[in-house]
């Protein structure tokens, strides 16, 4: 799943546990500002046994990173 928010890319990238045969929400958040930044997030492990829910958790995840740490950098 990929979405824009606030100038931001997200990309949502679950990953299979096979140990928990569960989902594991990961999002890469990129922007451009003087240089182009990327940043890595993974959420919790063992929740998520559907693919859709670790998606949407992850850009929810992404979202609120996004909020707490560049809110003074963000142009809407």
């Amino acid at each position: 799943m990929e979405v824009i928010y606030k100038s931001r890319h997200i990309h949502s990238v679950p990953e299979l546990n096979l140990e928990t045969d569960s989902w594991i929400p990961n999002a890469g958040v990129s922007w451009e500002g003087r240089t182009k930044c990327h940043q890595l997030l993974t959420g919790p492990i063992g929740y998520f046994k559907i693919i859709e829910e670790a998606e949407i958790y992850a850009v929810e995840m992404a979202k609120t990173w996004i909020d707490a740490n560049h809110a003074e950098q963000i142009i809407d």
